[in-house]
């Protein structure tokens, strides 16, 4: 049922969904409110989200879990977007509350999507998906030929669009920072400072691969990643070489 609901509620004005949900789906609503106040058993919590009067919007395979480790010593929010949180904490508190996220060149996060589901993800579910998903393809290219379409993309939560998680109906972010996984470092210290809080990032969750995602592509593969994630290179101001325009974003 809330496959099926979920998305209706967001259709309606923002205001009257937290009240939709709670209506509709009391079981749901009453799950994201308890994780206000505790941890799952699997380590998700909203809690200091609440604590620290600020958001993460946790985009995958962007060092998110490192970042939540660091600065919440748990997961955190896990992979919701803006949508969700906006629902979760009321408005008044999601416009209070420092929002921020990291992102990461659309062409990088495709192949660290790819090999980290080839390599068995991070879960049973990450791993039946690549059973189910990437035994047709041999390799990288092959993948990216023959399965990857703006369609596809977004039946899988590794290659949803980024921007999927931080807008909602306009390509409007409706994050306060935006950094980039390109300068990792140097801007999760913003961050740290912004919060008081947070530790040094750790290494984790990461994929065995090739350095360089520029030697996985071919000009045709290339183009498809181009076209599958257009308002995502667009918006987020990069080229497949790197970040061509951050200050657009109003970084820092």
């Amino acid at each position: 049922m809330r496959r099926r609901l979920e998305p209706l509620i967001y259709r309606l004005p923002a205001p009257l969904r937290s009240v939709a949900f709670r209506l509709t789906l009391p079981g749901t609503w009453a799950h994201w409110q308890r994780m206000r106040r505790e941890m799952t058993d699997d380590g998700y919590s909203y809690q200091p989200f609440d604590e620290r009067r600020c958001i993460f919007v946790h985009v995958p395979k962007c060092a998110g879990i490192s970042v939540c480790r660091a600065l919440f010593g748990n997961l955190a929010g896990g992979h919701a977007d803006v949508r969700r949180y906006r629902v979760i904490f009321g408005a008044t508190r999601f416009s209070r509350y420092f929002k921020f996220t990291f992102v990461r060149n659309p062409w990088d996060r495709v192949v660290s999507a790819y090999t980290f589901l080839k390599q068995g993800g991070m879960n049973e579910r990450d791993r039946a998906w690549a059973k189910s998903h990437l035994v047709d393809y041999p390799d990288f290219d092959s993948f990216v030929t023959g399965w990857l379409s703006p369609e596809s993309a977004r039946s899988q939560l590794h290659f949803r669009p980024q921007l999927d998680f931080l807008c909602e109906r306009s390509p409007e972010l409706l994050v306060d920072f935006v950094g980039y996984f390109e300068t990792l470092e140097s801007d999760f210290d913003k961050i740290r400072e912004r919060l008081g809080c947070g530790d040094e990032l750790p290494k984790t969750n990461q994929s065995n691969r090739r350095e360089d995602y520029r030697e996985y592509y071919s000009a045709r593969t290339k183009e498809i990643v181009a076209r599958v994630y257009r308002d995502d290179i667009h918006a987020l101001g990069y080229d497949f070489d790197g970040i061509a325009m951050r200050s657009a974003l109003g970084h820092g």
